[in-house]
């Protein structure tokens, strides 16, 4: 018969037999977890799982993508969820934890670093409302974790199973559990009812106030007032037996090997009294204690290996105990049980928790032998937030409410013991807990771990990304720092950390500060007498004029060195010594994909923030056909858009398979920018393996679909801030409108996309480009003081539209928050919002609306609920006058302007001022229409006039007007 031989193994294959979609959180897609290798090999030999109707999903993730977001979608959606993965991303992911703590899901974390694990990663969580188990052999691994499945189905709430991998490595091997017994331990019926009852839901987000509940409904029984479900038998009484000292060492164990000191189950009476009672309440503590305690009945039914809460092994009437929280407490006790009887340790007993949370302290007092004095509480916790260890804590408050002869508890840290030296190190401990003042928190071990831990994932940059660091190359050369690379070696900093854009950026500011003190030092210097010739001084003065200014400084660097370097003088070799410094850099962060989630996007927004002059080079690698399936789940950001969002940086989208001319344009400009910079860089792969012509399909796909544009936006540009780099944004429209918060401004440039769209998607698509676009504006308009004004033009040849921009321009520099937009553009729901609207309409055909104001025009015509009656309006009509059919009978075309002004009054409209007409009889008929109306609108709306802000507009030629003009 096959059998297991890790404990990543063991896990994998019983969250896969016992979820519908197992996470696998791996180092990268490249680099396989210690579970996603045999997740792999299930699902592609299309094993059958037992909870899941079919072949269970497997979803890898990459660890640094904020993994358990994946989590959500699924498990709303009435799927059973299990989690494999490293400790590490349990802290930072405290947010998640707390709103899956009320579903049933199960995560199963093996404790890191690999060789000396920090406990710290469980004890910093444990009250987010998971249930916590605990296993510490090769054998428990493979019960626990079944035990932690059939938990969150029975209870509906998380659970996380941890276990120290490199402790367990040595175990003998164990079989595989039967199918049968796997089955017969779940709750295959309450996971159905689980499948059946979420069916259906699609909300992104976990219901926060969702709360894990036990209905009791029918037959109950009760017992001293406490009601227990029919439906869940209490566990049954089992024989008392005397505590064991027999203990084996992780080494060689293939079980548990340790018998229980006393009952971890709660016995039922059998006079309960059966009564009618319908009820819903929270899962309780004592809940929890039923279900696990029902549950390692079963197993020890089907296997003979039994489990309780806490697990004593030692002497029945032990006076001292060794509490452990760390790694193979197996070791300790084999150590223990060949102890001389001269030995202070000998007849001791060795105490571990197996349900860490909830913590059940009855239980705990229950498994102690009513014989000891003295305990001694080891904590494998090195980022401890208080002086007392955790667990520490929880056993004082255990003890307090016994008798007064409560146990003596003494608190130690444990650091990393080899073999050889734990006798020595058992020594200690008990040499401190037997003193008449023992001291607390005393070290035990090395807390610095093994000279050599096992082998951990090195961060690496995938080889497929290496495209856009060669172009860095390229285009910077020596002058390139990249601050967070991944190659750079930092003293005591692990390579995980010093790769967040957090620590890059902190890095740069330090390297500005350096490099300002460098500046100073030379300009003091240019100053002195005291170098060898006159030559250093005339040089070093020139080169500190233009230090900030990459062009000068990298011009005049190489001859400054060279002035330097035959100077021979000690000033000179001082200044040499860090001659980098003479160059102006080129800074850069490079970051993944993970920065758009929202626990790696913290960093990014200091840097936007900040306004600092650094560049971010962040490569997206979600391939185009995967971008469905998890884009809505995971609530991936938009860094484009949420970068273009701050005003203040300079954006590009790009992709080098696609135009590597604009990813040279784009990096260049990133870096003349005087402020932050980010490139959004396309490279999809579903495997770091990928080749060069898989990404270019993808990427062409991406590209020509709209999927990805590309696209630059240099807010510091006076024209063209937003160029469009690529040509179709027709498909995936959704995904795009996120991207571009300046769509309607493109539309107006480029009028065969708005034919496109317009055709290609039917009115609600059409509604939510207007709101994504007047939202996203209006964002840009946050940090503005003054009121705001709405001007809404409608214009075929460009003249309303213009008069419309520059009212907008001048409205800005009188200090209100001005936008602008094409009438049909807008979100019609949202003009009674309005405080100030301005429209302003050409006249087309026989005196009809221009093209971009007629649905404008007929959901306001004929609107019968629309309450404007809060609104201030002003209209201004552009129009051609004619004397038709006779000279005498003057007619002005502006017949839209004057339609719009008399249906806003209807409404309840407040007019600012009276329509304003012009008449292109008249050469000056335009501007001197336009010129008396605009300062009634600034008297109007209570702004004074600017001096040298001239009150006309630009001339409009009669050229212009003609070639506008639509007559009879």
């Amino acid at each position: 018969m096959a059998s297991i031989l890790t404990a990543g193994e063991a896990v994998a294959r019983i969250a896969y037999l016992s979820s519908d979609v197992v996470v696998s959180v791996q180092p990268s897609l490249a680099t396989d977890s210690e579970f996603s290798r045999f997740l792999r090999t299930y699902a592609s030999n299309k094993t059958a799982g037992i909870i899941s109707r079919g072949v269970p999903e497997i979803l890898p993730v990459r660890h640094n993508v904020d993994p358990l977001l994946s989590v959500f979608q699924p498990m709303r959606s009435g799927k059973l969820v299990s989690v494999t993965t490293g400790s590490a991303i349990l802290v930072r992911s405290i947010p998640h934890l707390y709103k899956l703590a009320q579903y049933p899901v199960v995560i199963h974390a093996s404790l890191q670093p690999n060789g000396f694990p920090d406990y710290s990663d469980i004890t910093s969580i444990r009250q987010s409302g998971f249930i916590f188990l605990q296993s510490e052999s090769l054998q428990e691994a493979q019960d626990i974790a079944l035990s932690a499945h059939a938990l969150a189905i029975k209870s509906g709430k998380g659970v996380i199973h941890f276990f120290d991998s490199s402790n367990l490595a040595n175990d003998q091997p164990i079989p595989h559990e039967s199918a049968k017994v796997v089955k017969r331990v779940l709750d295959v019926g309450a996971a159905r009812q689980f499948q059946r009852s979420n069916a259906g839901e699609t909300s992104l987000y976990v219901d926060d106030g969702r709360t894990a509940t036990r209905t009791v409904a029918g037959n109950v029984a009760t017992e001293g007032g406490e009601q227990i479900p029919r439906t869940l038998s209490p566990p049954r009484e089992k024989t008392q037996t005397a505590p064991s000292s027999g203990r084996e060492s992780s080494t060689n164990s293939s079980s548990s090997g340790r018998k229980g000191s006393s009952d971890s189950g709660s016995a039922a009476s059998s006079a309960a009294t059966s009564v009618e009672s319908v009820s819903s309440r929270p899962i309780s503590s004592e809940d929890i204690d039923v279900f696990i305690s029902q549950i390692w009945d079963e197993i020890h039914d089907a296997t003979g290996r039994r489990y309780s809460a806490f697990e004593y092994s030692g002497s029945p009437t032990a006076e001292a105990v060794l509490f452990l929280f760390g790694s193979d407490p197996a070791l300790f006790g084999e150590e223990m049980d060949h102890a001389a009887a001269t030995e202070g340790h000998a007849n001791a007993g060795i105490l571990t928790a197996r349900l860490y949370r909830p913590w059940l302290g009855a239980k705990l007092l229950q498994t102690l032998p009513k014989t000891v004095k003295r305990i001694a509480v080891l904590e494998q916790v090195r980022r401890k937030t208080t002086r007392w260890g955790p667990l520490l804590l929880d056993l004082l408050v255990s003890l307090r409410p016994s008798s007064s002869a409560a146990p003596h508890v003494v608190g130690f840290q444990l650091g990393y013991i080899e073999q050889a030296t734990v006798r020595q190190a058992i020594r200690g401990v008990f040499s401190n807990l037997m003193a008449e003042n023992p001291i607390q928190n005393l070290e035990i071990g090395s807390h610095e771990g093994p000279k050599q831990l096992g082998k951990e994932f090195a961060l690496q940059q995938p080889a497929v990304e290496n495209a856009y660091m060669k172009i860095l190359d390229q285009v910077f050369g020596e002058r390139l720092h990249v601050a967070n690379q991944l190659s750079a070696n930092h003293a005591g900093i692990s390579a995980e950390t010093s790769s967040n854009p957090e620590f890059g950026f902190g890095s740069l500011i330090a390297r500005k500060e350096h490099r300002q003190n460098f500046i100073r030092e030379v300009q003091a210097a240019a100053k002195t007498r005291d170098f060898t010739t006159d030559v250093p001084q005339k040089w070093l003065s020139q080169w500190a004029l233009g230090a900030n200014e990459a062009e000068k400084a990298n011009t005049l660097a190489p001859e400054v060195i060279a002035r330097l370097g035959t100077d021979g003088s000690p000033l000179s070799h001082q200044l040499l010594s860090t001659k980098s410094l003479f160059f102006k850099e080129s800074q850069w962060l490079i970051g993944s994909d993970a920065w758009a989630y929202d626990l790696g996007n913290s960093g990014v927004h200091h840097v936007l923030a900040s306004g600092e002059n650094v560049n971010m080079l962040i490569i997206d690698s979600q391939p185009y056909s995967e971008r469905a399936k998890t884009d809505a789940a995971r609530r991936k950001k938009d860094i484009g858009l949420y970068a273009m969002n701050f005003g203040n940086a300079y954006v590009a989208s790009v992709a080098v398979y696609s135009s590597y001319t604009q990813v040279l344009a784009a990096m260049t400009e990133a870096e003349q920018f005087q402020g932050p910079s980010v490139i959004v860089a396309y490279l999809p792969y579903n495997q770091e393996t990928d080749s060069p012509l898989t990404v270019l399909q993808e990427t062409k796909t991406a590209v020509d679909s709209g999927y990805w544009p590309l696209y630059r936006w240099n807010p510091h540009a006076e024209q063209d801030r937003f160029v469009l780099d690529s040509e179709r944004i027709k498909k995936e429209l959704e995904e795009f409108l996120r991207r571009d918060n300046h769509l309607s401004q493109l539309m107006k440039r480029h009028p065969e996309f708005h034919a496109n769209l317009s055709e290609s998607y039917g009115s609600e698509v059409r509604k939510l480009q207007k709101r994504k676009a007047k939202d996203a504006y209006s964002k840009l308009l946050d940090g503005l003081a003054g009121a705001p004004i709405t001007i809404l033009f409608a214009s075929d040849n460009g003249n309303a539209e213009n008069l419309s921009k520059r009212l907008g321009r001048r409205a800005k520099a009188r200090g209100l928050k001005s936008m602008v937009m094409a009438m049909d553009d807008y979100p019609f729901e949202d003009l009674s919002n309005e405080e100030n609207i301005v429209l302003v309409t050409a006249t087309a055909g026989q005196g009809e609306f221009p093209q971009n104001g007629r649905n404008f025009w007929e959901a306001i015509k004929s609107t019968t609920d629309l309450d404007l009656a809060n609104v201030h309006f002003s209209v201004f009509a552009l129009g051609d006058s004619h004397y038709w059919p006779r000279k005498e009978d003057k007619i002005y075309y502006n017949k839209p302007g004057k339609d719009l002004f008399a249906r806003a009054k209807v409404l309840g409209a407040k007019p600012l001022v009276e329509c304003g007409l012009g008449d292109d009889q008249d050469p000056d008929g335009y501007q001197t229409g336009y010129g008396e109306w605009e300062p009634k609108l600034w008297q109007a709306l209570q702004v004074a006039d600017i001096e040298g802000l001239p009150e006309e507009p630009p001339p409009i030629t009669n050229e212009d007007i003609k070639a506008g003009s639509n007559f009879l």
